[in-house]
């Protein structure tokens, strides 16, 4: 009976073994998935996702269209680039003949050195320099005008010292002139003193009668006549003082007049040059504008005129160039329910079309204008325009750069946030329960 209950309670242990195996078990598992499942609950409320307004658009350029035109027309010479060809600022699209041009311009380059030429000749004369010199530059731009005004130097300078010459020659005369006078008043003056002496000693012996009075009378008229001499020349030495004075007045004005000369052509002449100049600078201007270049960098959209040998006419549009900026931007269309949630400035993602996607990537840009009104489409559908300017202007690797045009499409995501991944789960149930029970 003993061995019967022992044997009863060992059937009933190994009877009970796997039903506790399996309680553990269940157990176990319930652990596993309540941890699992408060794991993530613990990444939903806490992992952050971002949100986005989702809008399509295309590329626009960054700047207007730029047209280029041709001022004053001409012939076709030559046409440099083809419609698509990206050009840089300062390339040469079009040569048109430029001989009218580039003829009206060496005419006045020769009138220009010779107006130089002439202000340097006259600098020369005004300054009273004894030798002229022009510039080596000058003589080989214009080696006949030096030349010429080389001779006129020479002729001027040449009469003028004849004229001095003349005039210097007078003047010594009439130096010498007045100085013998003085000399011969001087030696008058000497023979006076003596002359009186002896009149005065006549004079005695006329009294006592040893010398006739004839001989007193001659030596009192040769005294009177060397006083009258000494008289006449006294009174003659201002008119002589004043003939070397009016040959002096002379030889400055024959001076003065040659620099007055030059002084007052060099201001008419500086007058003259400045109109050459201006009018110099607007022809050096047509001859460049005979090259018709790029004013930015972009891509040739359109050529007008392709036929070499034809005529444009002053004004006409040649050339529509698209510009190429360092950064793209993208007008997109957003949705009304959107709007409310986007600023000025947010970060956007922006991906082309044309490039696909997972591929190459996508540009990061910002919003940097929003539209004030909705834009009605002519499906009826309603939209507030945004612009979206990109970081850089191409897809890929700076060293292969995949280029991006004007009218390619875009998708574009904004960033309005960000919220948890629990609450974008729960939004359907809030909205739900928000809703529910209200029906009629």
């Amino acid at each position: 009976m003993f061995g019967n209950r022992i044997e009863d309670e060992f059937a009933n242990n190994i009877s009970a073994a796997p039903t506790a195996l399996h309680d553990r078990s269940s157990w176990t598992l319930l652990l596993a998935v309540a941890l699992g499942i408060a794991a993530f609950l613990f990444w939903a409320a806490t992992y952050q996702i971002e949100e986005t307004a989702r809008a399509v658009g295309r590329v626009i350029p960054s700047q207007q269209v730029q047209i280029v035109q041709s001022l004053e027309g001409g012939i076709v010479r030559a046409l440099m680039v083809r419609e698509g060809d990206i050009v840089e600022a300062g390339d040469v699209l079009m040569q048109i003949d430029d001989i009218r041009f580039t003829s009206e311009r060496g005419e006045l380059l020769e009138q220009s050195s010779a107006i130089a030429a002439e202000t340097t000749r006259l600098r020369a004369e005004a300054e009273f320099e004894p030798k002229l010199t022009f510039p080596e530059e000058l003589v080989a731009r214009n080696p006949q005008a030096t030349a010429v005004e080389q001779e006129v130097f020479l002729s001027r300078r040449e009469q003028l010292v004849r004229e001095l010459e003349i005039l210097e020659a007078r003047l010594i005369q009439k130096r010498s002139a007045l100085e013998e006078s003085r000399a011969q008043r001087d030696r008058t003056r000497a023979v006076l003193a003596p002359l009186s002496e002896e009149i005065e000693l006549t004079g005695g012996m006329v009294d006592r009668g040893v010398v006739p009075k004839i001989e007193l009378l001659r030596l009192q008229s040769r005294f009177a006549e060397l006083s009258g001499d000494i008289s006449v020349s006294l009174a003659a030495e201002p008119r002589a003082k004043a003939a070397i004075g009016e040959v002096q007045g002379q030889i400055k004005a024959a001076r003065s007049g040659y620099v007055l000369a030059a002084r007052l052509r060099l201001a008419k002449l500086q007058l003259e040059l400045a109109v050459v100049q201006e009018t110099l600078r607007a022809a050096n201007d047509r001859v460049k504008r005979a090259e018709l270049r790029a004013p930015v960098l972009g891509t040739i959209n359109t050529i007008h005129m392709t036929t070499l040998g034809a005529v444009v006419q002053p004004g006409a549009a040649l050339f529509d160039i698209v510009p190429i900026d360092d950064s793209l931007l993208i007008e997109a269309d957003l949705g009304p329910r959107d709007i409310a949630f986007v600023r000025m400035g947010e970060r956007a993602s922006v991906k082309i079309s044309a490039y696909d996607y997972l591929i190459y990537g996508a540009m990061e840009g910002e919003v940097v204008r929003i539209g004030a009104d909705t834009i009605k489409h002519q499906d009826g559908t309603e939209f507030f325009r945004v612009v979206i300017q990109t970081d850089k202007s191409y897809l890929g690797t700076s060293e292969n750069q995949l280029p991006i045009t004007a009218g390619m499409i875009a998708s574009v995501d904004i960033q309005t946030g960000q919220k948890t991944v629990l609450s974008y789960l729960a939004k359907p149930i809030l909205r739900a329960k928000s809703e529910a029970l209200r029906e009629r």
